[in-house]
């Protein structure tokens, strides 16, 4: 091999191998913007399973709803559907979901919008213990609202 052969290919491997490292420092930097950026969103955001059973047999689930940190049973809702709801003693009330509106027969019998959530451990939906507005979610939870009939 001559001379300038030899020349010609340290050249070019000199070349490569700067242009090597600059990729490779130029793709480690974007992945950890990225990275940072991820990760900040990733801790102000919730994902939940929120379900609307309609009490016809019609259940509608948003599964993997992103909603901000220190998101509520009620703001979830209203993510997703269109609610209507009244402040009472204890906060926040539902009385409509999408159009399907609270129906009260009587003083002792109507169908009222209740909300659930999905207790891991037991595997059962849980009754919500407060009002849909003092209910803050975690990531991971999954909340169903049912229209149902009650009697006393």
């Amino acid at each position: 091999m001559k001379a300038s052969s030899k020349s010609l290919l340290i050249g070019i491997l000199l070349v490569w191998s700067l242009l090597a490292t600059s990729l490779a420092a130029y793709y480690y930097n974007e992945y950890s913007t990225i990275k940072k950026l991820y990760d900040s969103l990733t801790s102000k955001t919730i994902v939940v399973n929120i379900g609307i059973d309609y009490g016809n047999g019609t259940l509608q689930w948003f599964n993997s709803t992103v909603l901000p940190a220190g998101a509520t049973v009620l703001s979830a809702l209203t993510s997703v559907s269109q609610v209507e709801y009244i402040y009472g003693e204890y906060g926040a009330y539902v009385t409509a979901v999408n159009n399907v509106k609270e129906n009260i027969i009587s003083k002792r019998e109507g169908y009222s919008w209740l909300w659930y959530i999905y207790n891991v451990t037991s595997g059962n939906l849980e009754m919500g213990p407060v009002a849909a507005d003092k209910y803050v979610l975690a990531n991971g939870d999954t909340i169903v609202w049912k229209y149902t009939h009650w009697r006393f």
